[in-house]
């Protein structure tokens, strides 16, 4: 017959050291003050996406005159805020502390806070710009005439 024995083996501890615990608290204070200023809303950033935006809604207008073979519009109401291309149901809104203005041909004013620009089957444009400002930045989106090509500047004051 065995006899089991009362002692039981040796317990083996397991856990962290003082100086791994020191190593990762280290490690995650270092990569959250480095992601704390990309999470934080900044005016740079709110100005920026809101250029991008508007590039990115001229480049699909542009678009769309291409594919489709005909003039397309896009327009910009620089006291709502809100743009997009003319006859299209999902129009976007400027954040509200970002002020626009629009230079553009005069036969495309529309009222007085809005305005629109024009693109052609072959991709070229009636040209203009918007300007985006925030607090004392501000960026420009030009869109030139002949190419319709379509930047986003910093605009010098």
């Amino acid at each position: 017959m065995g006899s089991t024995s009362s002692r039981s083996s040796p317990r083996i501890m397991r856990g962290f050291t003082l100086i791994e615990l020191l190593i990762v608290f280290t490690l995650l204070v270092t990569l959250s003050a480095m992601l704390a200023p990309l999470m934080l809303p900044s005016p740079t950033r709110t100005l920026h996406v809101a250029a991008s935006n508007i590039a990115t809604s001229l480049r699909e207008t542009r678009r769309q005159a291409q594919a489709d073979q005909m003039r397309r519009r896009f327009l910009i109401d620089t006291e709502t805020g809100r743009f997009g291309i003319e006859g299209s149901a999902s129009w976007r809104a400027l954040p509200e502390d970002v002020e626009a203005a629009l230079t553009t041909a005069r036969s495309l004013i529309t009222g007085d806070s809005g305005g629109g620009i024009d693109f052609f089957p072959d991709g070229s444009s009636t040209g203009g710009r918007v300007y985006l400002k925030i607090a004392e930045q501000s960026l420009k989106v030009d869109i030139e005439w002949l190419t319709g090509r379509i930047r986003v500047q910093e605009d010098e004051p």
